[in-house]
């Protein structure tokens, strides 16, 4: 019984933790090669994005690790004390001088690159851009952070063609950048990279002309119990209790136009009607209780004709054309 507690318990903490599905944990690793001059410091950092929406934060707390690069570019990290789900990833470089939490985004100094990986990740990397450092990345042997690279080199395309075109060439591109970013979203299997590209779509401004999509998307990918699916699923308004909010926003302003419309067609009527003779407002009354020309006739002792001639001048000074219409008005 003992030697059986002994087996189990090097079976529990020393056999799992190497293996998994296969794999060996001692081997796990992202390495590269990148091109930098010597504005650069030779340190590479790796640090943990826990959500989609804190991609572009930066803090010293988040960094989990720091390797050197070599004379020739390479580096190497050791990843076996990654967890064993996938998650977000940043590397970034700095400047000489600069503190570790330093993020440049944009321009020729931009420092960080995006990449998914877990405790049993093998990624190999080669930077082919020195201007940014990380512009430019393939992977010899993961479809996911090719995917991921992909999009971001599609978004970066866009934009640079979009910003030196005319406002309708803008919208086109625009419009088929979120086309092409919806299909990559619908269709990839890796959840990270289809979240990625629905990050890239800024969903938040276009979610009402796809509701029916975004509702299926979340039911494709209900069983991602982490972070990154729970924070987007908040920030949907169709999950959450802003969703109502803009419904009822919407709601107020529409009653709020009509109920101004409704005022001043109220108001220009009242006008109208103060523009009737003393006569007139009593044949007014009679209209609006059915009456026709012959008994107007007979309740004024007035001629038919003088009735015709008081019925054509209300309908005139009240603007409408039918005794259907006066009936009608309050």
């Amino acid at each position: 019984m003992f030697f059986r507690y002994i087996l189990t318990t090097i079976f529990l903490y020393i056999i799992i933790p190497i293996t998994c599905n296969g794999q060996n944990k001692s081997s796990s690793h992202i390495s590269g090669n990148i091109s930098i001059d010597n504005t650069w410091d030779s340190v590479i950092y790796l640090s943990h994005i826990p959500t989609f929406a804190e991609m572009y934060v930066m803090s010293n707390e988040m960094i989990l690790a720091k390797t050197v690069i070599d004379s020739l570019g390479y580096f190497k990290f050791n990843i076996d004390f990654l967890p064993k789900e996938e998650n977000l990833y940043r590397l970034h470089i700095i400047k000489k001088r600069d503190t570790p939490a330093t993020l440049i985004i944009g321009g020729k100094d931009e420092n960080h690159l995006f990449l998914i990986a877990n405790c049993f990740s093998n990624i190999q990397l080669k930077s082919n851009s020195s201007y940014p450092p990380f512009k430019y990345v393939t992977y010899g042997n993961s479809e996911a952070n090719t995917a991921f690279q992909q999009i971001s080199e599609m978004v970066f395309k866009a934009d640079s063609i979009a910003s030196e075109s005319s406002a309708s060439k803008r919208l086109l591109i625009e419009a088929q950048l979120h086309k092409d970013l919806l299909l990559i979203a619908d269709s990839s299997n890796n959840f990270l990279v289809s979240l990625f590209a629905i990050y890239k779509t800024k969903f938040e401004s276009n979610y009402l002309s796809n509701m029916d999509f975004y509702k299926s998307y979340i039911k494709r990918w209900k069983n991602q119990d982490n972070a990154y699916f729970k924070t987007f699923a908040k920030q949907l308004p169709i999950n959450s209790n802003s969703y109502l909010i803009v419904i009822s926003v919407i709601l107020a302003f529409i009653l709020t136009v009509i109920g101004f419309f409704l005022g001043k067609l109220r108001l220009k009527k009242s006008k109208n009607f103060e523009k009737l003779s003393i006569q007139e407002r009593k044949i007014y009354e009679f209209l609006q209780d059915g009456a026709t020309n012959q008994e107007i006739s007979n309740h004024f002792n007035i001629g038919l004709s003088t009735v015709k001639s008081h019925v054509s001048s209300i309908y005139s000074k009240l603007n409408v054309s039918s005794r259907r219409d006066i009936v009608n008005m309050k």
